[in-house]
């Protein structure tokens, strides 16, 4: 009667027993001592941090923008609908942990997983569009900031890959299980009817691709970062701005693990849609869900703050100014940006047009600075700092409030 949990249940097992599985696991439980799982406080903790991450990187975004330290662009637009479907995801979590995340699917009724099922479809579609939309959003804002056309090219044509393998993934996810209803009410099944693709197929296709535009787009500009005229010092502050990107890198990594695990559980493969009869574990598919769906989540937050982040460098270096002036830093030697630049003979620049109309004399540098990496905000964009500090901090002190009381509560 009772098996060893790392074992699992052999294929001929799982089918002898598919018509009562439910009460045979439940029997197992209370014979063999089996603990009882409820990780749905440490999933709302946890879910709670990811959508604070986000907020918080948005709003930095938009106060920068608003203060007119940068201009508003299409990388703007862009991650803003990334961030709804994040908060999309991270909503529906912290629903499923009320529908059955994290816990034994055995303990719930029918239509509480049925429920289940729904909430994770909706996440599964949310997280591709969130990750789709920050990834435009990064490489329109490199568009806004490297001038070269063959570097601009190839950023366009990564775009391009990058929307038709998201429409190529929606479409399949789409069509994984026919008739549509199966979606949510195919676990009840066993053998499944219908048609159904393999999906763990698409799902560790989605993710290959996934990390593989990840690298890329990280490399991508710090070739460009690797020829600027900059002290080293200065080079390295830049790159590291635009590096950041190893951080969303290594939560797709490690989200690929748990994904292993979920294809693998029993009510994954003879009673819980999508994928097929292909494998038998431990049957916790509730259980074993909350991996994966924890770190997708966090693979979106993590997106979010890596596009945001160089648009938050302008606010923060005026920050620093700031504290500066109160003595709460020390100060720099010069504010100036001079001692920048490597010191090296200049190539004769020749006569251009920029617009049509202005000339640009041989005597004229032109620097392309469009992301403000380089330059001080200029007077007329210089504002008092002192609201956006009470403003920041007041939202920071509300929603470190907020959490402890509901863990408190929890």
């Amino acid at each position: 009667m009772c098996r060893n949990p790392q074992d699992g249940l052999h294929k001929d097992q799982a089918t002898h027993i598919h018509g009562c599985l439910t009460d045979f696991l439940k029997l197992e439980q209370t014979n063999c001592g089996r603990p009882e799982l409820d990780n749905d406080h440490n999933i709302r903790g946890i879910n709670y941090t990811i959508l604070g991450i986000a907020v918080f990187s948005i709003v930095l975004r938009t106060v920068t923008k608003s203060y007119r330290f940068s201009q508003w662009g299409a990388d703007d637009y862009l991650i803003i609908a990334a961030s709804v479907f994040t908060g999309v995801q991270c909503i529906i979590m912290g629903l499923m942990t009320f529908a059955g995340l994290g816990r034994n699917i055995w303990t719930l009724d029918d239509s509480t997983i049925t429920t289940f099922h729904i909430y994770l479809l909706v996440v599964q579609y949310a997280y591709v569009l969130s990750l789709c939309l920050i990834k435009l959003s990064i490489l329109y804002f490199f568009l806004r900031t490297f001038p070269d056309p063959t570097f601009r090219l190839i950023i366009k044509y990564t775009i391009a890959f990058n929307i038709v393998t998201t429409i190529i993934v929606t479409i399949c996810g789409a069509l994984q299980r026919q008739p549509i209803h199966l979606l949510w009410d195919g676990w009840k099944e066993y053998p499944p009817r219908g048609i159904t693709l393999n999906i763990p197929a698409i799902i560790f296709f989605h993710a290959g691709v996934n990390i593989a535009l990840d690298v890329w787009m990280f490399a991508l500009p710090l070739t460009q970062l690797y020829s600027l005229g900059l002290q080293p010092k200065k080079k390295a502050g830049v790159m590291v701005i635009f590096g950041v990107g190893i951080f969303l890198i290594a939560a797709s990594c490690i989200r690929i693990p748990y994904l292993l695990d979920f294809t693998r559980t029993l009510n994954a493969s003879c009673q819980y849609f999508p994928f097929p009869p292909n494998s038998f574990s431990n049957g916790r598919t509730t259980a074993d869900a909350q991996g994966f769906v924890v770190w997708s989540n966090i693979e979106s937050g993590v997106g979010i703050l890596v596009a945001c982040m160089p648009h938050m460098q302008p606010i923060f270096r005026a920050i620093a100014a700031r504290a500066r002036s109160w003595n709460i830093l020390p100060k720099g030697s010069s504010s100036s940006t001079e001692g920048i630049f490597v010191q090296r003979s200049l190539a004769t620049i020749k006569m251009s047009r920029t617009d049509g109309t202005t000339l640009v004399e041989p005597d004229d540098l032109v620097l392309h600075d469009r992301g403000g990496l380089l330059s001080e905000p200029s007077p007329a964009k210089k504002v008092d700092i002192d609201s956006a500090l009470v403003l920041f901090c007041g939202f920071a002190l509300e929603y470190l409030g907020s959490i402890k009381r509901c863990i408190s509560i929890a």
